[in-house]
């Protein structure tokens, strides 16, 4: 019985890593001039659309955060609301391919900090959701432009900076969490049998 409970263990942790932690086919130079040609006829800037597919044609196949910085509009309660609506939407079809929020915070005082900047950016509040891949933003990104909720997240924030950074790194992740909870599900299986 014993080999039975450690062998489904490693049978379910091996199943949770394939869709989580697994390496993605690297996106090719002709997707992101394909990305490139949707985004420009979406209307969306040049800049960013180019910057989109200089991102995409330098695909290491791994995964990365996007760090959000975000001031909201006013009212806040209202901004908040339509906001927490786009999320719902958003991180639905996020979660479905591994990707989540890594962390979330609201300021809690005033910029400590500011070289080379306008001193008056208060940003409100910061995130960073976790990708699984280069390859998932892609195929979000064209659900999400143009989109009801993607209206909500532009009807709430005054102003925001999104940016994505690799060779990230957190301390007890989900690949870390997952792994010990199947162990310790299998540990308990195993003294009650």
């Amino acid at each position: 019985m014993t080999l039975i409970i450690w062998a489904t263990a490693a049978l379910f942790y091996a199943l949770f890593w394939l869709w989580y932690a697994r390496p993605r086919r690297k996106l090719t130079p002709q997707e992101a001039d394909d990305f490139l040609a949707w985004a420009t006829s979406q209307g969306v800037e040049p800049e960013r659309a180019r910057g989109l597919r200089d991102f995409f044609a330098k695909d290491d196949g791994r995964d990365f955060v996007m760090v959000n910085l975000i001031t909201l509009k006013k009212p806040v309660r209202e901004s908040s609301a339509k906001l927490a609506a786009y999320q719902k939407v958003f991180l639905g079809q996020l979660l479905r391919k591994a990707g989540h929020p890594v962390m979330t915070a609201l300021r809690s005082g005033a910029n400590v900090e500011h070289i080379n900047c306008d001193q008056n950016s208060d940003w409100a509040a910061m995130g960073a959701i976790r990708y699984r891949s280069r390859r998932d933003l892609l195929e979000i990104l064209p659900a999400t432009f143009g989109s009801g909720h993607h209206q909500l997240k532009l009807d709430a924030m005054a102003s925001t900076i999104a940016f994505p950074a690799s060779n990230w790194f957190i301390a007890g992740g989900p690949k870390v969490v997952v792994a010990l909870a199947i162990l310790l599900l299998a540990c308990a299986a195993e003294l009650l049998i």
